[in-house]
């Protein structure tokens, strides 16, 4: 609470990082499609649909930071 106070800092809240969808996406898959922006390199574990829950309970343990489930 000292920072917060006596050096004026604040707290603020972040949906998405803050991003614009509607220019974001656009840029990203554009990126994606040039081969710019290196996606696997972002996806910790693969699932498949059947191994959803597993997924989840990867999640909440930290053995997976972003997973992908294919269907």
């Amino acid at each position: 609470m000292l920072d917060l106070t006596l050096y004026e800092k604040q707290v603020r809240g972040s949906l998405f990082g803050s991003s614009n969808g509607q220019h974001d996406v656009p840029r990203l898959l554009e990126l994606a499609n040039l081969g710019q922006l290196k996606l696997a390199e972002l996806i910790t574990r693969e699932y498949t649909l059947e191994q959803v829950n597993q997924g989840y309970e990867d999640m909440r343990t930290g053995r997976n930071i972003r997973g992908l489930i294919r269907f």
